[in-house]
């Protein structure tokens, strides 16, 4: 099952890349090799910061109860890389599953007005 993340903008974004599944092996001597098992990126993380309304905060709470938290994967709108260049969306994997990684955070700024801080990682599932 897929939930579609609210179709919102980030006022900032925070985007680090996967790693790629590799082990090194070193003899006794030093000399070693590294192993890749895998040619896809894995444990990709995005972290975006909103300005919302109510409105939108109900939204994207509702999105992480929909997800059951990690549990279902989202599908993210292209909202979420606004501002972005396409050379640097292209550098994105697709072929990751987007997942909460952890609860939103919400601080009110002021009545009807709130920061919310959402953390997102990209898994390889099989």
């Amino acid at each position: 099952m897929t939930v579609s993340f609210p179709n919102i903008s980030p006022t900032s974004r925070n985007y680090t890349a996967g790693e790629f599944p590799t082990k090194r092996f070193n003899s006794i001597s030093g000399a070693g090799t590294t192993r890749l098992y895998g040619s896809k990126a894995y444990n990709v993380s995005l972290n975006l910061e909103f300005i919302l309304s109510d409105a939108d905060l109900a939204s994207v709470l509702s999105c992480y109860d929909q997800a059951n938290g990690s549990a279902y994967g989202l599908a993210l709108p292209s909202t979420v890389f606004d501002g972005m260049s396409s050379a640097v969306q292209n550098q994105i994997p697709n072929h990751v599953t987007w997942r909460w990684d952890s609860t939103p955070q919400v601080e009110s700024l002021f009545p009807g007005r709130s920061r919310v801080r959402v953390s997102l990682l990209g898994t390889l599932d099989g």
